[in-house]
């Protein structure tokens, strides 16, 4: 449709008008008692007879009337006769003042400034009294950031806080902020800072208002804070993490005290700088990082250590923290709710007015969380957590070998020192979550494996499968390490006393270890688990020959490679998938966030197990991620909106980035094909460590897989259980594997630099022990 030209002259007329006034947020007032201020304002009224006049000025007399005598008990009549004696025969029309809003042209007949305040805060009284109310008219407040910002300017003007207002903002309203910012889409684009300060003008045109349009930089922050006299009171509710510490490192220096508010639970930030001068700013979250250097940086993950201790990525509601692991992938940007920005304004107007008044002299964060102090009461449910076996002691050991006849005395006595030699090397393999499912004893010339079912059997365990695993590796291990130390090893699994005892040895001198040997054992130390992303290569062929014949001597082991990139990429989606699935099951993800990692240094050295956070090679960004999924809540929040695909994107992009993906197989599912594909398994993986090569182990697929198809007492609902059934079959026609094969090892091959930080191991005396011969 096309506009005529009457009408396309309208209103870019009204365009044109409306832009003289793009920046306007003050009134213009006309006393007109005053001679000249009548003639400007019938000046006004000739040139622009198009405003809207409103004179409510009587209704606001009867209101300052009964205020100043409030025991008077008014009717109409005297009521009237007040507001005549008030008036001293003054005539009404030019009793106090009119203001002009050029952004509304709007005309508005009010009372002048005192009677206006007395009026305007009447109701205040006396939950403030007027002495307070004066003495808050003193106050000078600043707020940056104008989002939760305009909230508490709005509220501090409403209640009239202060008697002078600055805010600062460099943006501009977007229909975006619309969900949270209380104002019109006909401000769309208008700096925010107008938009507030005329809406405080529009409320009380008496108090001072200083608008910061650039918001604050490093040559404004001093006027900001001091021209005119210093803030009594600096609100922060930037986004600028940079601003949010130099503001604070200038108020410090000022003695001004400094108050956030996130609306995330009302998360409260008070810093008493003015009673508390040697006060660490942010209470010291970030006072061991160099802010010198934030600037420079130029990523998301660069910045995220610095943000992070500010934000509080443990203490994030549980909506937050799964709409955190959205953000880029279903989401752009950090939520909020005009709800909480709502109250978080109100009560931040509350806490500044006791600060102002000396009512509040403390510091800290506190959290005023709607969701915790009104929620409906929680159920008494009983979980049915798994019965933990305890570890064996050493007489029960003795016991269970005396008593299954396992003892022997074929072989040569070693040395203590030599035996322990031997374990250290059977306990560096590697083991799903870090468990070390191991103990060994050592009686009458035979070492003894044990499983330690103490910290067996979690979700990922299912039948014990990947214990076995591990303890595969582990012989692997020890046997070449008792090859280089040229000693003979005579052993034999005992599958008659599974899951128990696993297998034993007995020893002679005299062996000579073969050169491939003692390049395997030379790796043991060495070799660790890499989640990095790979370094693009080439594939050698005949190094995944190599490692597929040194594989495949392990009886009936068989082992497959991977390396289109379109399967990769299938294979990626299915890890990740299960990734996913893992975080969803309420018992996996118990396992894993307490059973299995380690968040701190403390806890890492305490269990001196598990897998810390520090050693998975991940990006701040995807460590922040890890943090945020420790919360059952989130996790199940993020499960109902069908979220997680930054997980399978990562996942993706690791499968991608590897040279192969390799498959260990075996022809069934057995708990010795698992021992012998545990064995299977380091070997490959030492000797890919010889070639210069990282793995990374990605069983969580195969783990489903088995509960899915072979685990004795499957609990997986039905739509999981089809949900696995799918992908298991696309996985098997990437690997063209039939049914009933046990799948025992899927790993990443890759070119990498080694990973910095690597598991702990338990100190050899809590896995040795030796009896009395």
């Amino acid at each position: 449709m096309h506009l005529n030209n009457e009408t396309s002259k309208f209103i870019k007329d009204s365009i044109s008008r409306s832009q003289q006034h793009k920046d306007t947020y003050k009134p213009v007032f006309y006393r007109i008692n005053n001679p000249e201020e009548e003639v400007k304002l019938n000046n006004l009224l000739k040139e622009k007879p198009y405003i809207q006049i409103f004179d409510t000025i009587n209704n606001q007399l009867k209101d300052l009337v009964k205020g100043l005598s409030p025991s008077v008990m008014y009717n109409e009549n005297t009521l009237n006769e007040a507001i005549q004696k008030h008036l001293q025969d003054q005539d009404i029309f030019r009793y106090g003042v009119w203001a002009y809003y050029p952004w509304l042209e709007k005309l508005v007949h009010i009372l002048d400034e005192e009677e206006y305040i007395l009026v305007r805060t009447n109701r205040n009284k006396h939950k403030i009294t007027q002495e307070e109310q004066d003495l808050l008219g003193q106050k000078k407040i600043g707020v940056i950031g104008l989002s939760v910002g305009q909230s508490v300017s709005l509220t501090l003007a409403i209640e009239r806080g202060c008697g002078e207002l600055r805010i600062a903002d460099f943006d501009v309203l977007d229909l975006t902020n619309l969900n949270r910012i209380r104002s019109g889409i006909q401000n769309v684009d208008l700096k925010k800072t107008v938009i507030v300060a005329r809406e405080i003008a529009e409320l009380d045109p008496y108090l001072k208002v200083v608008c910061f349009d650039d918001g604050i930089t490093e040559s404004n922050i001093d006027r900001f804070l001091s021209e005119n006299g210093q803030l009594d009171l600096l609100i922060d509710e930037c986004d600028s993490f940079d601003i949010k510490i130099s503001a604070r490192k200038k108020a410090k220096e000022l003695g001004i005290p400094v108050l956030m508010e996130g609306s995330d639970r009302c998360t409260i930030d008070i810093e008493r700088f003015d009673l508390e001068p040697e006060r660490p700013v942010l209470h010291g979250f970030v006072e061991h990082m160099d802010m010198s250097v934030y600037k420079s940086l130029k990523t998301m993950d660069e910045r995220i250590p610095y943000i992070a201790p500010v934000t509080g990525i443990e203490t994030l509601s549980p909506r937050m923290k799964a709409s955190a692991i959205e953000i880029m992938t279903t989401i752009s940007t950090w939520p909020q709710l005009a709800s909480a920005v709502t109250y978080g304004g109100g009560i931040t107007a509350d806490i500044s007015r006791r600060i102002m008044l000396g009512d509040l002299k403390v510091s800290g964060r506190f959290f005023i969380d709607i969701d915790e102090l009104i929620a409906d009461k929680k159920e008494d449910t009983e979980k049915s957590d798994k019965i933990i076996e305890p570890k064996w002691s050493v007489s029960e050991i003795e016991t269970y070998i005396q008593s299954n006849n396992l003892n022997g005395s074929e072989g040569e006595s070693i040395a203590a020192d030599v035996i322990e030699n031997l374990v250290k090397s059977a306990n560096k393999a590697p083991s799903g979550g870090n468990n070390q499912p191991w103990n060994w004893h050592y009686l009458n010339s035979t070492l003894h494996l044990f499983m330690d079912k103490s910290v067996a059997g979690a979700y990922l365990d299912p039948d014990y499968i990947s214990s076995y695993i591990s303890l595969g590796a582990a012989i692997e291990n020890l046997l070449l390490e008792a090859s280089i130390n040229n000693l003979d090893v005579e052993w034999k699994f005992t599958p008659e006393y599974l899951p128990n005892h696993i297998a034993l040895f007995r020893f002679k001198t005299g062996h000579i270890a073969t050169e491939q040997n003692k390049k395997l054992a030379s790796q043991i130390s060495s070799r660790h688990t890499n989640r990095k992303n790979g370094i693009p290569t080439d594939v050698n062929q005949e190094d995944l020959l190599h490692l597929q014949q040194l594989t495949e001597t392990i009886e009936g082991v068989s082992l497959q490679w991977l390396s289109d990139d379109e399967q990769k990429k299938t294979l990626g989606e299915i890890s990740g998938s299960t990734d996913l699935l893992r975080i969803f099951t309420p018992e996996a993800h118990q396992d894993f966030i307490s059973k299995e990692m380690r968040w701190t240094q403390e806890e890492i050295e305490n269990s001196a197990d598990g897998i810390g956070i520090n050693t998975l090679d991940l990006s701040n960004n995807d460590q922040i991620g890890l943090r945020l999924i420790k919360d059952e809540r989130a996790v199940t929040f993020l499960n109902k909106i069908n979220g997680g695909s930054a997980f399978k994107k990562m996942s993706v992009r690791q499968f991608l980035s590897a040279n192969s993906i390799g498959l260990i197989t075996l022809p069934e599912a057995s708990s010795m094909n698992y021992l012998k594909g545990g064995m299977a398994a380091e070997k490959l993986w030492l000797a890919a460590a010889d070639l210069g090569y990282q793995v990374h182990p990605v069983n969580v697929p195969i783990i489903f897989f088995y509960k899915q198809n072979f685990q004795k007492e499957n609990d997986l609902s039905l739509a999981n259980n089809r949900h696995i059934l799918q992908l298991h079959q696309k996985f098997k026609e990437l690997f063209n594997i039939t049914d009933n094969i046990a799948e025992i090892f899927l790993f990443r091959l890759f070119k990498a630099e080694k990973s910095e930080r690597r598991t702990i191991r338990k100190p050899i005396l809590k896995t040795l022990s030796f009896g009395n011969e």
